[in-house]
């Protein structure tokens, strides 16, 4: 990946675009009621909205939806079918109460004149799993079911299920499509860098993001020369970069749903279509509160599931315990302990460094190598866990080696030795089908040099080489068991 298109991408200050979609209207002022920002569009949804400049008084239709706020409330409040008069259609009222007392009134129509809707039901539909949270297996079918769900009361032509991997890129989990929708995205990977982290920031602090035309020129704001900060607003205007982005994708509206767990960005339901959509405010919070109540029910899944791992780690490790016991020394049973070792983690190898002594089990890591290795994680690496899939990336001069990856844990006995112990993994060649060759084209925009958006999403498969088998979610929790073990067994041993 070109770093130089990433840190482009984390340039781009995508609150202070100072712009809108122009499926809505805008309306800003502070907590004196007073305007500061409005959009050029503004007349076309608020015709009784008068001439306006910084500082004047809120206008009276949007200080009534004020009044009827709570001001205690949701940073986000919906009004349906408010405003309207008697030749016009009804608007969606959204007031967003911003940072520094900010209030933002977002004006929409409350229409999707392209596309036929069906209305939502007054309550979302229940999941499979009722109120109880699913096993780890049964939340495959519980994302399934809530694509489906989405996909049949949006009326977007396909739905994606998009979940962020540890290491940050994303996967397709789960999908639906519309029989003419060319292709399919089901078990795709994208890389970090198509959602950038400012971005996944702005996700966090919104219910939904909606693009409603991503070829549509965007919108001016006016009035006070300070841009506003438009991180809450869900009319922000669409960033350059996503809508070329778009376009290559061939996507024109996109409607994508956060999907949390314990506070952090887990993954998007992300709604593509080909048309221009603008579902109602009313649709697009029914929709919001399935795709909530779903990332309740991971959070729950996850954390029930790793209470059942902490709950068995003492029995999981007895084992250990006893080999070591049995043997007289942690050094004298490491090759019995290496073989639990190697089938509790499934690793290749398991070598230990208790102060200059070694021992060793399996297809190991060299001597040149181990030397290398233990240098650097005992002087530069502050944390006391470590796991890399590939240590020819991740370490600075790594020498050729058998082994591709490692799980390594240090920690210092009061006696002054260090312990060390490195589970290694041999290379593992395994293919990846990206969503389109993650690396990005250098291309000229207006006679400058530039990193664009790949065009091609098609499958695209890359051969991994040098890495080995990827270490699972659970692995630090168990090496930090594991630490925790070894370093009270060897506390009782002197040293030779």
């Amino acid at each position: 990946m070109d770093k130089r298109f990433i840190a482009e991408c984390e340039r781009e200050a995508l609150h202070l675009s100072g712009a809108i979609q122009a499926h809505g209207a805008l309306l800003i002022c502070d907590e004196r009621r007073q305007v500061t920002h409005w959009s050029h569009n503004l007349p076309e949804f608020l015709p009784d909205a008068g001439p306006l400049s910084p500082g004047c008084p809120l206008p009276q239709a949007l200080a009534a939806v004020l009044d009827r706020s709570v001001a205690q409330g949701s940073p986000r409040q919906q009004f349906d079918q408010v405003l309207g008069r008697p030749d016009s259609l009804p608007l969606d009222v959204t007031l967003i109460r911003g940072t520094h007392g900010q209030l933002l009134f977002e004006l929409s129509h409350g229409e999707d004149a392209d596309t036929l809707h069906t209305p939502p039901p007054s309550q979302p539909p229940a999941s499979p799993s009722g109120n109880r949270p699913p096993s780890l297996a049964g939340l495959a079918a519980q994302q399934q079911a809530l694509v489906e769900q989405v996909f049949a009361l949006s009326g977007f032509q396909r739905v994606l299920y998009y979940h962020f991997r540890d290491d940050g890129d994303g996967e397709v989990l789960a999908e639906q499509h519309c029989p003419d929708n060319y292709g399919s995205y089901l078990g795709l990977r994208f890389p970090a860098s198509d959602i950038p982290q400012i971005a996944r920031q702005l996700y966090l602090l919104n219910p939904w993001r909606l693009i409603s035309d991503a070829s549509a020129p965007a919108v001016a704001l006016t009035g006070l020369p300070e841009p506003p900060d438009l991180s809450r607003s869900d009319l922000r205007s669409v960033s350059p970069i996503h809508a070329i982005y778009m376009s290559n994708m061939g996507v024109r509206a996109s409607l994508s749903f956060p999907i949390t767990v314990a506070g952090q960005l887990w993954g998007l339901l992300t709604c593509h279509d080909t048309r221009v959509r603008h579902p109602p405010v009313a649709t697009l919070a029914t929709l919001a509160g399935m795709v909530r109540a779903h990332g309740m029910q991971v959070t729950a899944t996850l954390a029930q599931h790793r209470m059942q791992l902490v709950d068995g780690l003492m029995r999981r490790f007895t084992p250990a315990s006893e080999i070591v016991h049995r043997a007289g020394s942690l050094l004298a049973a490491w090759p019995e302990l290496g073989v639990w070792l190697g089938e509790e983690f499934s690793v290749d190898s398991a070598q230990i460094c208790l102060g200059e002594e070694q021992a060793h089990w399996g297809e190991g890591l060299e001597a040149e190598a181990l030397a290398a290795i233990d240098h650097w994680f005992v002087r530069t690496h502050s944390d006391p866990v470590w796991m890399a899939d590939s240590l020819s990336r991740q370490m600075p001069l790594f020498p050729l080696s058998q082994v591709a990856g490692v799980l390594a844990f240090k920690a210092r006995l009061p006696d002054g030795r260090f312990l060390r112990v490195y589970l290694g993994r041999l290379e593992y060649i395994h293919e990846v089908a990206w969503g389109g060759n993650p690396d990005k084209p250098v291309e000229y925009h207006d006679g400058q040099l530039g990193i664009a958006p790949r065009r091609s999403f098609e499958k695209w498969v890359e051969k991994c080489v040098g890495r080995c088998r990827p270490w699972g979610n659970e692995t630090r929790l168990l090496a930090l068991r594991l630490r925790e073990l070894l370093l009270g067994l060897a506390q009782h041993e002197r040293p030779v």
